[in-house]
């Protein structure tokens, strides 16, 4: 959890640098790190007009639809002089495509490849499909064999069933691309699992596992034109994800 923790930090500092220098602009932590998000609102400087919430997470599950509320709400009682504004997660945003696209080596008509992108798993179905959802645009991109899909932890598939029920015989090169933000635990046993297999079952063009891709250039970029469009309109936008979880709409 702490490699991660550190991965987001030096994340934030390099996105700093893409904003307004009239921004002011602060990190905080849902859960289990410092500085939580009840303490960054309460040390906000006076004289500010606007507060912008931008939660910096790939879907909008239960940490967005529920947790970022209640944070609106609390800097709402807390700090009745500001206008608060939320944004949501990443979601189906173009940028980690184009990120992604960026470091995935490109289709081989020579190489048999198998790519398996790799969720972190929720509870919240939309959630879940959007990560098929931009697998295919993905996909859609970038040809070759079509892609599959498994989830390292809440729901199914999960990657070690996945991947020791996969015939090496028709495959000469395995591509894992994890769709994570950041380094952590789970990225690591992502690797594990991706190194015991090619160690079991050598490929003629072996294997790789592409990197976390929060911070990357391209998403950086992308989630500062968010911002700062966010500043513009000075309100909150309506979710993409809605089509996909209708029961969700009572939560805005």
């Amino acid at each position: 959890m702490e490699e991660g923790n550190r991965h987001f930090r030096e994340t934030f500092r390099k996105l700093v640098p893409c904003l307004p220098p009239a921004f002011v602009v602060r990190e905080a932590f849902l859960e289990h790190a410092d500085p939580p998000v009840s303490r960054v609102i309460d040390e906000l400087p006076e004289g500010l007009s606007t507060l912008l919430l931008f939660p910096f997470l790939l879907f909008d599950a239960g940490h967005s639809k529920e947790d970022v509320w209640k944070f609106v709400k609390e800097a709402s009682r807390k700090r009745p002089d500001l206008l608060i504004v939320r944004e949501w997660a990443i979601g189906t945003d173009s940028a980690p495509i184009d990120a992604i696209l960026s470091i995935l080596p490109p289709a081989d008509p020579a190489i048999r490849d198998l790519v398996v992108i790799v969720g972190r798993g929720s509870l919240d179905p939309a959630a879940n499909a959007s990560l098929y959802y931009q697998g295919r645009r993905l996909w859609e991109r970038r040809r070759g064999p079509e892609f599959r899909y498994a989830f390292i932890g809440v729901t199914e598939p999960r990657l070690g069933p996945f991947l020791e029920e996969l015939d090496p015989a028709e495959y000469d090169r395995l591509i894992v691309v994890p769709y994570f933000l950041f380094e952590g635990v789970l990225m690591e046993r992502i690797r594990t699992a991706t190194s015991a297999f090619l160690e079991r079952h050598p490929l003629p063009a072996g294997g790789l596992v592409t990197p976390p891709f929060g911070d990357h250039p391209i998403l950086l970029s992308a989630i500062a034109r968010r911002l700062e469009r966010l500043a513009r309109n000075r309100q909150t936008v309506y979710p993409r994800w809605v089509s996909l979880d209708p029961q969700a709409l009572s939560t805005l």
